[in-house]
């Protein structure tokens, strides 16, 4: 038989024994074992939203994120989230800036053509820039071109000859006599931009068959060829 004093011991002894399991730190998960191989290494990205003159891009007024580490590659035409067209390279800025002359390649892009309804010696047609998307083609004011013509890529002149005969584009001067444009977007837009052939060249200008005399610097012959 057990005693009242036994009895208040063993209560003493089973309170003490569950205060023990009560304080007993949990069991904690192994550690991961260590990483094998070289450090995975990510990209920073940033985004600008000026072209250093304050002007405003096309596509909302910020460029695209580059990778910091990465050379800045051409991007290629795209469609927007809201379904506009956008040519190759991104935005085109359209707040003035330097002249769109012979030293920065009057402007143009990567993925420029003209588009040319057509070429005859001792006529003039107006040359629009495009850019090729999903089999068609845009003007950069995000309308499709669906005349039909000739289609030309171009590159400056330069100091290489030009024969009687050959077919270039030239940008026309302004009636103010204003020689070049001075922001990209008007560069990539503008009428001005002529398509005729040479009757002949020398020194600093070029002679159009129909037209008359234009600056050499304002000249681009033709590199590459197609129709649509």
């Amino acid at each position: 038989m057990i005693r009242y004093d036994d009895g208040m011991r063993w209560l003493v002894l089973a309170s003490a024994l569950m205060a023990f399991a009560a304080c007993k730190k949990p069991k904690r998960d192994p550690p991961a074992p260590a990483p094998t191989g070289p450090p995975k290494v990510g990209h920073g990205t940033f985004k600008t939203g000026s072209n250093g003159s304050g002007a405003a891009p096309d596509d909302g007024g910020v460029a695209d994120s580059e990778p910091v580490d990465a050379a800045p590659l051409a991007k290629p035409a795209y469609r927007d989230d809201e379904g506009h067209i956008h040519g190759p390279g991104g935005g085109v800025y359209m707040g003035s800036g330097p002249d769109c002359d012979a030293s920065r390649d009057h402007c143009m892009r990567d993925g420029v053509w003209f588009a040319v309804g057509n070429i005859i010696p001792g006529r003039l047609f107006r040359a629009t820039p495009v850019y090729e998307f999903e089999k068609k083609w845009y003007t950069w004011r995000g309308e499709e071109d669906t005349d039909g013509g000739k289609l030309f890529r171009t590159k400056m002149v330069g100091d290489a000859p030009l024969a009687p005969g050959t077919t270039i584009v030239w940008i026309s001067a302004d009636p103010d006599d204003s020689k070049w444009v001075n922001s990209e977007y008007e560069a990539l837009t503008t009428s001005r931009w002529e398509a005729g052939v040479v009757d002949a060249a020398a020194g600093k200008k070029v002679r159009v068959k129909g037209w008359g005399d234009v600056p050499r610097d304002t000249v681009r012959v033709i590199v590459e060829t197609k129709t649509f």
